[in-house]
């Protein structure tokens, strides 16, 4: 990671950090799931890092990416995801997501095929209406506060008990990137019908 490039750009009216491997290769863009950040990616970026450039975006509200108190919708962060490709002038893009990565990423495809020149999804969020508002109704937001509230150090050390079979790193890449996610980034939870605004 020492020799990958940390940036910002502006885009939409926030600012998008993110990790590229850089190089002229064929550009990947790995998008995060809900509470992850781009960094949580490292250990496969190494892994295609020979082959292709790879391109590691901290979602809005994630991150060191801006956190408005708004705009959470899969719209908005298709939108984001675009004008970071058009930004740094990436020619067609495998888009790879995870999760709400996932659906970002299907949601960037449907709107922009010819921009892109794969797509990967990993366990999306496509979700049915009943479940989506049973997500909605959880206490995950709650859950998510109640971390926040605890030192780093607890949170990993229950962590590294409950996912023992995960390296350390990782373990470390994902409560760094629990911290640093915006109570704001769990209105992508919202239902379909009164989200995005």
């Amino acid at each position: 990671m020492a020799r990958w490039t940390t940036e910002t750009c502006e885009v939409n009216g926030i600012d998008i950090h993110y990790l590229r491997t850089g190089g002229e290769k064929p550009s990947v863009v790995l998008l995060h799931g809900l509470m992850l950040n781009g960094t949580c990616w490292a250990p496969l970026a190494r892994a295609l890092e020979e082959d292709y450039d790879v391109i590691m975006p901290d979602a809005r509200g994630h991150g060191n990416s801006s956190a408005p108190e708004r705009g959470y919708c899969y719209d908005n962060l298709a939108a984001d995801v675009m004008g970071l490709i058009e930004t740094l002038r990436l020619t067609t893009p495998v888009l790879l997501g995870h999760s709400m990565g996932g659906m970002t990423a299907a949601v960037v495809a449907s709107q922009n095929p010819q921009h892109l020149r794969g797509l990967i999804l990993v366990d999306p969020t496509f979700l049915t209406p009943q479940r989506q508002r049973e997500v909605h109704e959880s206490d995950v937001a709650t859950q998510h506060l109640h971390t926040l509230n605890r030192s780093k150090e607890e949170i990993l050390g229950e962590s590294r008990i409950r996912h023992s079979r995960r390296s350390s790193e990782l373990i470390e890449f994902f409560v760094q990137a629990r911290f640093q996610t915006s109570i704001h980034a769990f209105e992508i939870l919202k239902p379909i019908l009164i989200m995005c605004s």
